[in-house]
């Protein structure tokens, strides 16, 4: 049954629910709360309170059934309003009843069991959020960590100005590549001509200009599956596994792409490469350095015999048995 209570008791509890709407209202006090009419908010806190009333005049002693609408005060639609103060003034200020009647009796420890409710379930609110605001910090930490090791990883195999590969990691993708057994390891040695005239005629800083254009052209020029590295001052290596009638095809492109002038900060920039090509054959044990001694000495002849062209250095083992690598030719036009 629904307990009954007196007129001056239903005017205290009628005053009070104005005075507690009034307290979390955006017009009272500016704290946050939902998008709720004062009326809306009444009929809400006149609900609570009016339960709380039928607990306090009920048997058996109902503390969970008090915490339990406690805790409604910090749910929807009051999950985010700043209400503990003004609504522990509500329920703990309010006298209901007359004096030594058993709803003024049992009412303060009713109304107090709801507000430590509340209070708590706030506690477990900011605890998750706390929770969860922690594990996003620690999420981008750990993100900001990664990224810097990754950073640090490619700065460790990779040139700073032109972001090729380094000469470490150039050995490294080389090794893995003679582990192919249907492919062997093309290897192609790239100087540019006359790099010292354009670093003295027109400065460093032109001379990098230049460097980091050969190598976005080389980029351009080159199979996805090539590894392209600065190897020096002005000498690049680019290695991929390959078939050897292929390494003629690609030194092709690779001296048309490098033979148009750069535009750089001083104007054009007269730009040409000379180029040698190794190969390791599938099956054989590949040494890097004779591989690039080999590209060495045919990209020397290349640039002996006028510049702007390539040589092919041959590797068939009994050539290797025999003597020196021999070495072919061809030119780029222009």
């Amino acid at each position: 049954m629904p307990i009954r209570i007196d007129t001056r008791t239903s005017a205290v509890v009628t005053a009070t629910i104005r005075e507690w709407a009034r307290a979390v209202h955006p017009s009272g006090t500016g704290s946050i709360v939902p998008a709720l009419e004062p009326e809306d908010m009444e009929r809400i806190f006149g609900r609570i309170i009016g339960e709380l009333l039928e607990l306090a005049g009920s048997e058996p002693f109902p503390v969970p059934a008090a915490r339990a609408i406690g805790r409604q005060l910090a749910e929807a639609p009051f999950e985010r309003t700043r209400m503990l103060a003004p609504a522990s003034r509500a329920l703990l200020g309010l006298a209901p009843g007359e004096s030594g009647s058993l709803i003024a009796t049992r009412w303060p420890f009713i109304a107090s069991q709801a507000i430590d409710s509340y209070a708590e379930a706030l506690q477990q609110r900011a605890l998750a959020q706390q929770e969860r605001s922690l594990s996003e910090a620690v999420s981008v930490r750990v993100q900001e960590i990664a990224a810097l090791q990754t950073r640090l990883r490619h700065e460790a195999t990779h040139d700073a100005l032109t972001d090729l590969a380094n000469r470490s990691l150039l050995k490294e993708r080389v090794r893995m590549m003679a582990t192919d057994p249907a492919r062997g390891v093309g290897l192609l040695l790239i100087d540019l001509d006359d790099f010292k005239q354009i670093n003295d005629g027109y400065g460093h800083s032109v001379g990098d200009e230049v460097l980091v254009t050969i190598a976005q052209r080389l980029r351009s020029a080159c199979p996805a599956e090539t590894v392209i590295a600065r190897y020096g001052g002005d000498e690049f290596v680019v290695a991929l596994p390959a078939r050897r009638n292929c390494l003629g095809e690609l030194a092709m492109r690779v001296l048309a792409a490098l033979c148009e002038p750069v535009q750089t900060a001083a104007g054009p920039v007269p730009a040409s490469a000379s180029v040698g090509t190794a190969f390791c054959p599938p099956g054989r044990d590949c040494d890097f350095a004779d591989l690039l001694r080999s590209a060495d000495r045919a990209m020397y002849s290349a640039k002996t015999a006028g510049k702007r062209q390539f040589a092919v250095s041959e590797l068939d083992p009994e050539e290797v048995d025999s003597g020196p690598a021999t070495a072919r030719f061809a030119a780029v036009a222009g």
